[in-house]
């Protein structure tokens, strides 16, 4: 009975060690290699670029200071294929993060809006087509990826529409359609279902099959290969390789950042509502929204959890910052 026993516990222990080898290898192929960081490394690099405003239901979102016509995924940009799906390659020297974190929303009071996640993609687009055209939109926050995609379509402002001969085009603000002809296109389109996890399970769209994209635009497409690196000023495209920065992300708030009250936002979500307000209108908007400092979080180095309200923007916990500090 001994000997049964004994060789019941080995049994035991291998297995259990068996098991911490396979969940390990797992961990070290799934999670990013860049390191890890907090919500206040987004705060931090991305406050010389734009305003943080503490946005009822979505907390901390990021407005871009940028003057004159702004698109995310559209802009001063490029899709640049990858085995992973379509990436987004920004000429930002802000890109790394609210083109491959997060979502986005627009306020018509504001603009554009960034609502920081936790999980890297290579773009968190949905993916569509319409006649000779190739379509992609901003996921918006709370719609969970994978599982709304059959039911929840864009506003047809969010769509970003070209000539299918053109998707791979290095300056790809040039040949995106005007809005009316987006709006006539926007009922048709038929969304790409096409998808791939990340390194938390989570589901993005990886976009059109590049079989098509070349027969299309007539061209050879290699992918390009992504690359960890360490430092975001390393992130690039450098021949054929994407360096990329992807740390995981942990969840504080910005030192400062303007306060938005709910009587005061204007998100644009449904079929009926149309964008009104130019930019200049929108960043004194901005710019009259009350300041807020959160003194201690200098003495605390940034490393602090969010208090009080809970915010996500959908696919596994892509959402907003942490709780109000008045």
């Amino acid at each position: 009975m001994k000997k049964i026993i004994n060789s019941v516990l080995l049994s035991l222990i291998l297995i259990a060690m068996l098991s911490g080898s396979i969940s390990a290898q797992t961990a070290a192929q799934t999670s990013p290699v860049s390191g890890t960081i907090t919500y206040q490394t987004f705060y931090d690099n991305l406050s010389p670029y734009g305003t943080w405003i503490d946005y009822p239901t979505y907390g901390h979102v990021w407005n871009p200071r940028i003057d004159g016509d702004f698109r995310p995924y559209a802009t001063n940009g490029n899709w640049a294929y990858s085995n992973d799906g379509w990436a987004w390659e920004s000429n930002y020297s802000w890109g790394w993060a609210p083109f491959h974190y997060g979502s986005w929303l627009y306020d018509d009071s504001y603009g554009w809006l960034w609502v920081p996640g936790y999980d890297w993609s290579p773009a968190w687009v949905t993916w569509g087509s319409v006649d000779d055209y190739y379509c992609w939109a901003p996921i918006m926050p709370g719609v969970q990826v994978g599982l709304q995609f059959g039911s929840w379509r864009p506003h047809a402002f969010y769509w970003n529409v070209c000539d299918r001969a053109h998707i791979y085009d290095r300056n790809l603000g040039n040949v995106i359609e005007g809005r009316g002809r987006i709006n006539d296109l926007a009922g048709r389109i038929t969304i790409i279902n096409n998808f791939n996890t990340t390194g938390l399970h989570n589901y993005y769209a990886k976009g059109p099959d590049v079989h098509d994209v070349e027969k299309y635009t007539n061209r050879t497409i290699n992918p390009v290969t992504f690359k960890d690196v360490h430092k975001i000023n390393r992130a690039g495209h450098q021949g054929n390789v994407m360096k990329i920065y992807r740390p995981s992300v942990q969840n504080p708030q910005p030192h400062e950042f303007r306060s938005a009250e709910a009587g005061q936002i204007n998100p644009i979500r449904n079929e009926g509502q149309n964008p009104s307000i130019g930019r200049a209108e929108q960043r004194s908007n901005i710019e009259s929204l009350p300041t807020h400092i959160d003194q201690g979080a200098f003495n605390r180095g940034g490393s602090f959890g969010g208090s009080g309200r809970s915010s996500f923007g959908g696919n596994g916990g892509r959402g907003g910052g942490g709780g109000r500090h008045r």
